[in-house]
């Protein structure tokens, strides 16, 4: 499991969740400055295993992807 901070919201999401994710981010990086930050902190966070906390942006990014 793979921990978020959104916003003050403690979630916690499978990896393999985390990688469905990043691939979404990266499908719309070209588009979008935010998702393509978001993939790389997804990025991040699969490699470093420690609990990720997201800037508004990017937990709005994260919170239109689910």
């Amino acid at each position: 499991m793979i921990e978020f901070d959104l916003n003050g919201r403690k979630v916690a999401f499978d990896e393999s969740v985390v990688r469905t994710l990043r691939a979404k981010a990266l499908a719309g990086a070209g588009t979008s400055s935010t998702l393509n930050d978001l993939a790389v902190i997804l990025d991040r966070a699969l490699s470093d295993r420690k609990p990720i906390t997201l800037q508004r942006a990017e937990a709005r990014a994260l919170e239109r992807l689910l």
